[in-house]
């Protein structure tokens, strides 16, 4: 099965446009995904739960950047066909909707209970003016299984929608999420990643800044120690009715021991954007000379009057920052060990909710 293909193809030679899963006893389309289990821990009254043939909106539906199936892959002047049925798509997964009527401090959080091969999908949808942010924690009291989450943001005009995902499954887990935004006039979604656990991960974002002023901004952080795998694919489009649009994408975390890691970012400007704006950032630490690590930052351009920004830092402690750790009496380990962490706290802190938070202390810690 093909998962996270980029929007344009680059340096075929590498055989990193996509991820390509061959393991049938993982995955197959013959597989049944039961559906997981739900606990909604904190909810406001203003959002509301409705059914999924109540949701209406005149927002375009968003493309899946992990799941999408093309026959032909788009290039920088040529647009994306529109995706075929993903074999996913196809499974009885009851959608959970979330509503949001009026701006709301207080959070959504949700504990998304995984349990051997599960499927979970959500809508979020903010109505015009509103606010809401929604917090999903995927974890197991199983030691392995096969998970899947989809989640879609709709935020019509003016609103605002935070959605933080937390990944903490046992090291036993197969975890594919697919996480699909689309943002109306001057509307906003920001997304806080954090992927820690589960064996080997598939994750993307993809979002369509459709209107005026539209705006995304996504901090993601990793650990992956082990064995571990993570493959990502975030794409952010700047549609042609997207002028004076603007997206910020950060991504940072750690490989330790035999780890791995792709990482494919894209930055796609259409034809009509003028003014928008986009940057996208990555950092890698690696703690072993065994950890394997890629990376694919893109940016497509096919509108003059943008700006685009894109970087990559991938490297080992310092021999200057060691020195100065284990002259304050921190060894070299304990130096790593902090450096990683503070990756992951700086974008845990971004969670507006004490218990999350304190979730992934404990994972880390574990």
């Amino acid at each position: 099965m093909i998962f996270n293909r980029t929007p344009a193809e680059t340096w075929t030679w590498l055989k990193m446009n996509k991820a390509l899963i061959k393991d049938d006893d993982i995955l197959n389309e013959e597989i049944i995904f039961d559906k997981a289990e739900y606990e909604i821990l904190s909810k406001p009254d203003s959002v509301k739960i409705i059914k999924n043939n109540e949701f209406k909106t005149a927002l375009p539906v968003p493309f899946s950047a992990v799941f999408a199936k093309t026959s032909e892959l788009g290039i920088q002047y040529k647009e994306v066909k529109e995706p075929e049925a993903c074999a996913f798509d196809e499974s009885n997964a009851e959608t959970l909707v979330l509503e949001a009527s009026k701006k709301e401090t207080v959070p959504v959080v949700i504990n998304v209970n995984a349990k051997g091969k599960c499927v979970s999908e959500q809508i979020i949808h903010a109505l015009p003016d509103s606010e809401v942010t929604v917090i999903l924690v995927t974890e197991s009291k199983e030691n392995d299984g096969v998970t899947l989450i989809r989640t879609k943001c709709y935020a019509e005009e003016n609103a605002k929608i935070h959605l933080c995902k937390v990944q903490l499954l046992p090291y036993g887990f197969y975890h594919i999420d697919s996480t699909e935004n689309v943002c109306g006039e001057n509307a906003k979604v920001e997304y806080t990643e954090l992927q820690l656990g589960a064996a080997s991960v598939i994750t993307g974002a993809y979002t369509n800044l459709s209107e005026y002023k539209a705006s995304y901004k996504s901090d993601t952080a990793y650990y992956r120690k082990g064995n571990q795998k993570i493959d990502m694919n975030y794409v952010c489009a700047h549609s042609p009715k997207g002028k004076k649009s603007e997206c910020s994408m950060a991504v940072a975390g750690t490989l330790v021991d035999e780890a791995q890691k792709t990482y494919r970012g894209t930055i796609d400007f259409k034809r009509g954007c003028a003014g928008a704006k986009g940057n996208e950032t990555e950092e890698t630490l690696l703690l072993s000379p065994k950890a394997v690590n890629r990376s694919v930052p893109m940016i497509l351009c096919d509108e003059e009057d943008v700006e685009g920004e894109h970087g990559a830092t991938i490297g080992r402690l310092n021999d200057d920052m060691l020195f100065y750790m284990e002259s304050h009496g921190i060894s070299e380990e304990e130096a790593c060990a902090l450096m990683a962490r503070a990756k992951i706290n700086a974008v845990s802190a971004k969670i507006p909710d004490e218990s999350t938070r304190q979730k992934i202390e404990d994972f880390m810690n574990s």
